[in-house]
Formats: C-alpha cells, sequence, structure tokens
C-alpha cells in the first residue's frame, strides 16, 4: 500500500453505508478512489487475486464480487484495485457479518468513475481482498470477480519491476507443479506487470501457501511467500 493511500485509510470513518441485510457491508464512507494523471508506482509485490469478465459493462455499474472465508467472518475486509498502469485505484474497508458460512458475496462499489472504470480492459484491471480493515490489513488474499459475468481464470498479478521470467509454486501441493507467468500485455505497467494464471484445481482449496521467484538479467530475485484463499468454503452465496 502506497504512503498515501495508508494516510488516507486511516481517517476514513468506520460509517456502514449497505443494507443492514447485506452479509458483506462497505464501511469505508467516503467511498475512496481516485483517478490520476500521472501514476504511482506501486511497492507492493502482490497486487490482486482476480478473475474478470470478458463481458461488456452494463448500465454503467461496476459489478464486484469476492470469495470468503467463513474464518474471516464478525471482521472487516480491505478491498483494493487498481488499474495496470497505475491511474485508477480504489482502496475500501468492508465488514463481513457475524454469520457468515464462507463462499462468494457482492460488494458494494459506488464508484463515481464508472463509465470511466468500466472502459479499462479486464486484463488491466487488479483486484484483492484483504484480511483486516485497509489501515491494517493483513497479506491474507482472497479473489475477487470483476464484472458481470462468465469469469475467466483466476490471475495473481504481480509487481516484479519488470522481471524477465516469474514462476509461481505451491511447496505443500506439488501435484500442481510450477506455473510459468506471463507479462501483462501493456505499455504502461506501473502497478503490475506480470500475471500468474492459477491452476483451476486450486480453487477447490481453502488456504494454500505460494511462493513467487522472479529473474531479472539473469540473476534470481528474492522468493516472494504468500498465503492465498483461493476457494473460500463450500457455503455457497450467502
Amino acid at each position: 500500500m502506497s504512503r498515501k493511500l495508508m494516510a488516507l485509510a486511516l481517517f476514513m470513518p468506520s460509517i456502514a453505508l449497505a443494507d443492514s441485510a447485506s452479509k458483506v457491508a462497505l464501511v469505508s464512507d467516503p467511498f475512496y478512489e481516485v483517478v490520476r494523471e500521472a501514476a504511482e508506482i506501486s511497492g507492493a509485490r502482490l497486487v490482486g487475486l482476480t478473475a474478470y469478465s470478458a463481458t461488456p459493462w452494463k448500465r454503467g455499474e461496476i459489478d464486484v464480487a469476492a470469495r470468503i472465508p467463513s474464518g474471516w467472518k464478525g471482521g472487516a475486509v480491505c478491498l483494493k484495485v487498481v488499474s495496470a498502469d497505475g491511474l485508477y485505484e480504489s482502496l475500501n474497508t468492508y465488514r463481513v457479518a457475524d454469520d457468515w458460512t464462507g463462499g462468494d458475496s457482492p460488494l458494494q462499489y459506488p464508484s463515481k468513475n464508472a463509465e470511466k472504470v468500466g472502459a479499462i480492459p479486464g486484463e488491466l484491471v487488479s483486484a484483492v481482498l484483504l484480511r483486516g480493515d485497509c489501515a491494517s490489513a493483513t497479506d491474507d488474499a482472497a479473489p475477487v470477480f470483476w464484472g458481470d459475468e462468465k469469469y475467466g481464470a483466476l490471475r495473481l498479478l504481480l509487481n516484479t519491476s519488470r522481471a524477465e521470467e516469474t514462476f509461481l509454486s505451491f511447496p505443500a501441493h506439488y501435484e500442481f507443479g510450477e506455473v510459468a507467468c506471463s507479462p501483462v500485455s501493456s505499455a504502461a505497467r506501473n502497478a503490475f506487470d506480470t500475471a500468474c494464471q492459477l491452476p483451476e484445481e486450486l480453487g477447490r482449496l481453502e488456504r494454500v501457501e505460494a511462493i513467487a521467484l522472479s529473474f531479472k538479467n539473469g540473476e534470481m530475485g528474492r522468493e516472494e511467500h504468500m498465503v492465498l484463499f483461493p476457494g473460500g468454503e463450500p457455503g455457497g452465496d450467502n
């Protein structure tokens, strides 16, 4: 998280905006998003855990959902969204109901820039749901579904500082093998530059540890250890 966003998150009032019957209620008020003229370079390595829809946006609204484990019930979660070029970014806290049983939930996303944001190609949008509020979120990452239907494969989006090669492995699940990641197809890749398509079978796991390793100019970078929650739990839609 950038220092600027961290400072803003610390001053977000905790006022619920969602309907009281909602299982996952928007807390941040006002809804925080920014459209920049000049990009800020992201310092985070793990930027997104996202599946996006190839269908066009409808009604000028942003459709967003997340898969949330039951163990996150009764707590806060932080939704982070950023475009590959870093010109659009949002950071907002939600509250998960005490009786959450795990599964998928739509998330309120009252963007004032819906038309502009909806015009960004889905493959150039990164989103992730982190456990904890946006001022003190952990690195535990759950998937976000960006778009209205027929999502593609779940992708892990990384900022590798323009690494030439990146590989993703799962030390407790060697059956998945090693995933070779690919550069993001955009000239402006300030926020994230690499996409790793996750094995479909990984979606059956509630929790998995992953390691990303990048190479640049023939030199091996440091390992990045991550904890992903790709499958939530079989509680279904709530």
